[in-house]
């Protein structure tokens, strides 16, 4: 039976699997799962562990991707069917229909692998994916990483446990070798299929696995180990930095921070420049900078003689030089969607967002949400009113005040001191006969409560 060293005593995969799973408190027992299965020796392997668990067993969800790559994934498909059905585990299926692909092929596969397991979550209720990520995946991640940009948080590799789908993605093989997860399946008759792809040096982590990592191996067998420990300490390293770097940043009087941007004074973070605008960066959207980046960004920040500028850093960000403010933000596209030229009718108990950044939804009053949000307002409204609509604000746009009179938009945008790019962000909800029941986020107009009248609550978050 297969076995491996762990703090000095020799443990069996499954045992030490069970008693991973205890200690980290990964899922209760019966709680929803999802496993990302390829048919792969891992993905099987993992499967069989969790299948195997007599404590903190949780209800399996199978979730397959049929890449239709390869003749030989129809049997693939197949052979996990057969496999799910005669184990009682639910099995979602779905195939990936494309076109001819000449280039970024795994980086699109990629994309609509996650996009599916997200969907499968979503259905099934679960808060976990679990996929089969081993040691040697991590160790070839960590060289793969370093060759192309040597960026610290890349390099960093796999790591363990991360946010996804409003839940979490768990790998919990990460520390555990090929070549145990191959003994495993053979002492056990697990049955795996070969995906031929990964014998095409095309591709680059097939490279480093067939030719890098085996000559590293040959000057130290302990290479793969090494790779996956140095991974595991620069993730923690990386935590901690950010940790820090946040307790900093936000006991700055000069920090300001929204769902689309974040900014700060320059003499603030002169002395830490390239860590701090990585982790201004991941605050908004978990990506890095990249050297050329960060180049260009210290460049112009250092720049005395030009005292504004911007600098486009991908992803749909730009950063602003205004003086010695330093602002990260989310570029709106000039491109504006059908909905953002002419609004669209509201369905009630129903978020929508905002090119601001900001969410809305109008509730009945009975089914209103509890939460924290950064507006509440409160309607009286008769059915003649309906449907309603949100559009974007109009000059002519106007609210009803309580003691009676309107305030016209302009006024409403002068007090509240709103600028001019916020101002063509600014969005009004109406009725039917195009009466203005809110400018959103900002003012509302009064309403009266009779016996034709129904209440309804806005929300902005």
């Amino acid at each position: 039976m297969l076995s491996f060293l762990l703090g000095g005593v020799l443990v069996k995969l499954q045992s030490q699997f069970n008693l991973q799973v205890a200690q980290s408190n990964w899922w209760k027992s019966n709680e929803p799962i999802v496993i990302a299965v390829s048919t792969g020796v891992d993905s099987m392997v993992l499967l069989h562990l969790i299948q195997q668990l007599k404590q903190y067993h949780p209800q399996i969800t199978v979730a397959h991707v049929n890449h239709q790559l390869r003749k030989q994934s129809e049997d693939e498909e197949q052979y996990l069917r057969d496999y799910c059905n005669e184990h009682q585990l639910q099995l979602v299926v779905k195939r990936w229909e494309h076109g001819k692909i000449s280039s970024g092929m795994e980086a699109q596969a990629r994309k609509f692998r996650y996009q599916f397991f997200k969907e499968v979550m979503q259905k099934t209720g679960s808060k976990v994916l679990v996929t089969a990520h081993q040691q040697n995946d991590q160790a070839e991640t960590v060289l793969m990483k370093l060759v192309r940009s040597g960026n610290l948080k890349e390099v960093a590799g796999i790591k363990p446990v991360r946010k996804f789908a409003g839940g979490k993605l768990i790998r919990p093989l990460l520390k555990v070798r090929r070549s145990e997860i191959e003994s495993y399946a053979i002492t056990n008759q697990i049955h795996w299929f070969e995906d031929e792809t990964n014998h095409d040096d095309e591709v680059q982590r097939n490279r480093i696995r067939h030719h890098v990592l085996p000559n590293l191996v040959e000057e130290n067998k302990n290479a793969v180990d090494h790779l996956a420990t140095f991974a595991d300490d620069l993730q923690k390293q990386n935590d901690l930095v950010a940790k820090l770097l946040d307790s900093y940043l936000n006991n700055l009087d000069s920090f300001k921070q929204t769902s689309n941007s974040i900014e700060v004074n320059y003499d603030h973070i002169s002395n830490m420049i390239e860590p701090a605008l990585q982790q201004m960066m991941q605050r908004l959207m978990p990506v890095s900078l990249t050297k050329t980046q960060l180049f260009e960004v210290v460049q112009l920040l250092q720049n005395q003689r030009k005292p504004q500028g911007k600098i486009q850093l991908g992803n749909g960000f730009e950063l602003q030089k205004v003086y010695q403010k330093v602002k990260i933000k989310k570029i709106k596209s000039e491109n504006k969607t059908f909905r953002e030229k002419t609004g669209f009718m509201v369905v009630l108990n129903h978020w929508y967002d905002l090119p601001s950044g900001k969410s809305v939804a109008i509730f009945n009053s009975e089914k209103v949400p509890s939460g924290n949000y950064l507006r509440q307002s409160y309607f009286w409204l008769n059915d003649s009113q309906f449907p309603l609509q949100i559009r974007p604000s109009e000059i002519h746009d106007r609210v009803k005040l309580k003691g009676g009179g309107h305030k016209q938009l302009r006024r409403i945008l002068i007090d509240h001191k709103v600028n001019n790019e916020e101002r063509k962000l600014m969005f009004s909800l109406v009725d039917c006969h195009n009466e203005v029941l809110s400018i959103l986020g900002i003012q509302e107009s009064s309403t009266n409560k009779s016996v034709q009248t129904n209440l309804y609550v806005l929300l902005v978050k």
